[in-house]
């Protein structure tokens, strides 16, 4: 498991760059639908998922934005700290994900902005910043990183959630290794995260 989380924090850098528009649809499991393409204008992917779970968008968006508990339930992840609230939309924050041996820990430096659409919908949106926080001995620092959850109201006690990830540390694994191996962690973030909203 380690190798895979390792994975799903390294995207190539020599992937082949064309042109891709359209998501393409990768796995459906427990009523997770995954999705993948190159991500516009870069050479690497991007993936996101798509399900429903019994919850409210107040219980959702405050998991989400609890940056101290990410650990809890993002895999590999060891560390999540809070680094500065700005306000009650805009925070900072900073994650160590597990690496198996050789390889260093990775480090995210991340802003996390909320936007309120309407009282139905929000999107959280987390954004690397690696130049917020000063270099930690020992870990390799995430340069590219974009998550976008979008939160949506169907019905009472019913939401659904639309998440979307791409990240490029720089990395040579081979280019189906990385889609196989983050497509399986996306699904495995998804999982956790609905897991957590229904206790």
């Amino acid at each position: 498991m380690k190798s895979v989380s390792l994975i799903a924090f390294f995207l190539i850098s020599f992937l082949p760059v064309y042109c891709q528009n359209d998501w393409e649809k990768e796995t459906y499991e427990n009523g997770i639908q995954a999705y993948s393409r190159i991500k516009e204008g870069k050479d690497y992917y991007e993936f996101r998922t798509v399900f429903t779970t019994k919850s409210t968008i107040y219980k959702a968006k405050k998991l989400i934005s609890n940056i101290a508990n990410l650990k809890n339930w993002l895999p590999s992840t060891l560390e999540s700290t809070l680094l500065e609230k700005v306000s009650d939309t805009e925070f900072y924050g900073y994650t160590v994900s597990d690496a198996p041996w050789p390889a260093s820990d990775r480090d995210l430096v991340f802003k996390m902005t909320i936007k309120r659409h309407s009282s139905k919908s929000y999107t959280i949106t987390l954004e690397g910043e690696p130049d917020y926080y000063p270099l930690q001995s020992g870990k390799v620092r995430v340069q590219e990183y974009i998550a976008v959850w979008k939160i949506d109201l169907i019905d009472d006690n019913l939401i659904e959630i639309d998440y979307t990830a791409s990240f490029d540390p720089g990395s040579s694994y081979p280019n189906w290794l990385i889609k196989n191996s983050m497509i399986e962690a996306r699904m495995e973030t998804s999982l956790n995260f609905r897991k957590e909203l229904e206790k």
